[in-house]
């Protein structure tokens, strides 16, 4: 393929400097003819996308053969064949809950809503029949304490009432502070805090909440980890920057080994796999640890076991917080 032709003039057409050669010393624009062909077009895209995955590839290979190794180099300035720490976690992290969403199972998830909408039916069935069976005082609106825990008594289960509410108009349904009155009645009544098929739908509720919700959560554990890690080490040797760019490491080897190992659960219909990497994952903290900060393996393992604790504790808190949230918001 022909090079293309340089242009008479000297002055970069992108910044105005002088141009002695092909490119310019100022901002690396080559001074061509700006009307290109359509085969030099294709060789600048091709040359592009080779060097992209030739970076790309450079750097998970460094990330899974060699722990903290691009951690090491970045910090130290040599940072052209790598892929930028923010580019690679927002690639990875799109990648990781995009397919890891995709390989959870959602066959029983669909299973239970229909058998839970029949179950629903018909209780509202029996409910239409218990309310018109009620004395007229009962459906009056009348919430003496007397008749509320006549009305109560009515009702076998907390799933019967609920859904016996739901067939009332608005204005005869009781309010927050009788529904969890209600709730405690029929605790102490039963002596659980609910059903089993109640406690497996709140399971569920709070597990895909969690799901949803991962992604939102990261923004705050990827910098608390990185402030750990501040914590930990000499803060006139190593900056926050520095220690921001090991989490993002740690973070997308996570996100990617992780994957793998549910990807090989959903195959082989096990949970084996992930408990397994996660103890490689906790393994390849250490060595990351070790071979970024250059401390001994017996400092590194007693920081690599404060720091998973710490952030285990830490995504705790911070699920709590965000449940606790979008429970307020949605009361």
């Amino acid at each position: 393929m022909k090079t293309q032709p340089l242009r008479i003039e000297t002055n970069c057409l992108n910044c105005g400097t002088d141009v002695p050669g092909r490119y310019c010393t100022n901002c690396g624009q080559e001074n061509i003819i700006p009307h290109e062909t359509f085969g030099h077009l294709v060789k600048e895209f091709a040359a592009d996308i080779v060097h992209y995955d030739s970076k790309t590839i450079l750097t998970f290979k460094y990330l899974f053969t060699r722990p903290g190794h691009i951690t090491r180099e970045y910090t130290a300035g040599k940072r052209v064949k790598f892929v930028q720490p923010i580019k690679l976690y927002i690639f990875s992290s799109f990648l990781f809950f995009l397919l890891y969403f995709a390989l959870t199972p959602k066959e029983d998830k669909v299973k239970i809503d229909h058998e839970t909408k029949a179950q629903l039916d018909a209780n509202r069935k029996t409910a239409r029949e218990s309310f018109a069976s009620l004395p007229d005082s009962l459906k009056t609106g009348d919430l003496s304490t007397e008749n509320w825990f006549r009305r109560l008594y009515t009702f076998e289960s907390r799933e019967k009432y609920d859904s016996f509410q739901e067939t009332l108009p608005d204005e005869y349904r009781d309010g927050l502070l009788e529904r969890k009155m209600a709730r405690y009645y029929f605790s102490a009544a039963n002596g659980v805090t609910g059903s089993d098929e109640e406690s497996k739908h709140a399971e569920e509720a709070q597990e895909e909440l969690f799901h949803h919700n991962y992604p939102k959560m990261m923004f705050v554990l990827l910098p608390l980890f990185a402030l750990y890690l501040r914590w930990m080490y000499d803060k006139k040797k190593w900056f926050y920057a520095d220690h921001a760019i090991f989490s993002i490491h740690i973070h997308v080897f996570f996100f990617i080994f992780y994957l793998f190992c549910a990807a090989l659960d959903r195959l082989f219909h096990t949970e084996a796999v992930t408990s397994i990497g996660l103890l490689v994952i906790f393994a390849y903290l250490i060595i990351a640890l070790k071979n970024t900060y250059g401390q001994s393996w017996g400092k590194s393992v007693l920081k690599g076991f404060l720091l998973t604790m710490t952030y285990l504790v830490t995504l705790l808190i911070v699920f709590i917080g965000f449940m606790a949230t979008l429970t307020l918001l949605n009361t």
